[in-house]
């Protein structure tokens, strides 16, 4: 009567080990997949398995094998994924010149949306505009998306034309998390006070203000600690001054260096079209 039951506790644990167990060759070909390493230094099979699955689980969702080139040929993977489906917008039926009309329209009404959220704040002491920030990367955003679609079809196909689609899109896509922390109130005040420094600053087309905001965001102006800072019980002089408020923020986490990546993109793009 003892029997049957540890024989079937056993067959669980059997059956269970079996699930787990991916074999070799797919471990492998899908840790490189994720550019991870095949294996680590005295790491076993079943620490390899469980290394891959935490890979999988933490992978972000906007890397899908990584680099610009991969851009392209994944907007094109899901537009043949939705042409497959029939889901087809209003949009899709429309002439290119009906696209182009209602995008233009789209852009009009960001315009006006960004010219009354600049009438708000902007001074010392303030309190930090996210709608202004909003509008206007919605708004540049939508003017590089504009110019790329007056491209001619015959001169998309240069590696030039096609690496700007594909830098468009990613900055598109790296924008979002910047979206969604502007609306929820999220995103630390001293970043949003330093963006709206930049976009002020772009607005006015003082392009050599807002990069000097933009280096500060990104790089910061802290002391760089040289030496022992900390000897006996005493502080050193001016000490508090390594760990102010100006640090840099483009390096606390991917997705921030993403948005602020691409919110450098934007400034240039601005710089080319109004000097």
């Amino acid at each position: 009567a003892t029997a049957s039951p540890q024989k079937d506790a056993e067959a669980k644990q059997a059956d269970a080990a079996k699930k787990k167990w991916i074999p070799a060759a797919e471990v492998v070909a899908r840790l490189r997949e994720l550019k991870q390493p095949i294996r680590l230094f005295a790491e076993g099979d079943d620490a390899r398995i469980e290394r891959l699955r935490h890979a999988e689980l933490t992978r972000p969702d906007d890397e899908h094998g990584g680099g610009q080139k991969n851009w392209q040929s994944g907007r094109q993977k899901e537009e043949k994924d939705k042409a497959a489906q029939g889901d087809s917008s209003d949009e899709d039926d429309m002439s290119p010149e009906e696209k182009q009309a209602k995008r233009r329209g789209k852009l009009l009404k960001l315009h006006i949306a960004e010219e009354q959220a600049a009438q708000t704040g902007g001074k010392e002491g303030d309190p930090p505009n996210e709608v202004l920030l909003k509008c206007w990367l919605k708004r540049v955003l939508k003017e590089w998306e504009i110019d790329l679609q007056e491209i001619p079809q015959e001169t998309r196909k240069e590696v030039k034309i096609k690496k700007e689609f594909a830098t468009y899109e990613q900055t598109k896509a790296y924008l979002k998390p910047l979206y969604k922390q502007l609306k929820r109130k999220t995103l630390e005040l001293d970043i949003v006070a330093k963006l709206e420094v930049i976009i002020r600053a772009c607005r006015r087309r003082e392009y050599t203000k807002a990069a000097d905001a933009y280096i500060l965001l990104a790089i910061g102006k802290a002391a760089w600690p040289i030496g022992v800072t900390m000897v006996g019980i005493h502080e050193r002089s001016s000490r508090e001054k390594l760990f102010a408020a100006d640090n840099a923020h483009i390096l606390n986490d991917e997705t921030q260096r993403k948005f602020i990546q691409s919110v450098k993109r934007l400034m240039t793009y601005s710089q080319n079209k109004y000097p």
